[in-house]
């Protein structure tokens, strides 16, 4: 098969008329031949977003894809619905976690040189979390590093039942009579723990009690 290429548009030439006589095709005045190779490399560029532009050698060639053109409607609607999701997490208040995780995913993920309010909501790796006071995040700062449980708490939906024990989070406010895990146990608080930095099974820290008979 021979293809063929003219201001702007590519075609092979099954579309021309055939000649039975010679057993060819009349190719039309201005179109210029091009290879079968290039030809299959336009239509993959072609489906892969893009651009056939012509080269200097009055050629076709591939271009990246144009960027979209400024949609302000769509640009308004989008920051209302950001707006509207921020306001819904500020709304939420701070212990309740299982509301937080399920607005979590409408949330925007954390990017680092932002402010962010106390209660809004981030994402971050796979992990929702808390804004526990107003920051203006650092690149290397980001919420699962060393010593940010001060400002970012990440959010467990679990309820602290016995069933549906909480994780335990160094740093973390820890609630008088909920249940949580740490490495592999189950503890009961005895007290609340605000910002707490007793891990459960400590030496000596009373407000922590270990759940011995788990089935």
């Amino acid at each position: 098969m021979k293809y063929y290429w003219k201001d702007g548009f590519y075609i092979d030439e099954v579309h021309f008329p055939f000649d039975p006589e010679t057993g060819e095709c009349t190719i039309p005045d201005g179109y210029t031949k091009i290879t079968e190779e290039l030809y299959h490399n336009l239509l993959d560029g072609q489906a892969a977003g893009k651009r056939i532009v012509t080269g200097a050698d009055g050629l076709p060639e591939l271009a990246e894809q144009l960027p979209p053109e400024p949609n302000p409607v769509a640009d308004a609607e989008k920051l209302l619905r950001s707006m509207q999701v921020r306001a819904a997490a500020l709304a939420i208040p701070a212990a309740d976690d299982a509301a937080a995780f399920t607005l979590a995913p409408l949330c925007r993920t954390w990017t680092a040189n932002t402010h962010y309010d106390a209660l809004e909501i981030v994402n971050h790796e796979g992990q929702p979390y808390r804004v526990v006071q107003a920051v203006d995040s650092l690149e290397h700062q980001m919420p699962d590093s060393a010593g940010m449980l001060a400002i970012y708490r990440p959010i467990d939906p679990a309820p602290g039942t016995r069933e549906e024990p909480k994780t335990f989070y160094l740093g973390m406010d820890v609630k008088e009579g909920l249940y949580y895990t740490s490495a592999g146990k189950l503890y009961l608080a005895k007290a609340d723990l605000p910002a707490c930095t007793y891990e459960p099974g400590s030496e000596g820290v009373w407000q922590w009690e270990e759940v011995t008979d788990v089935q």
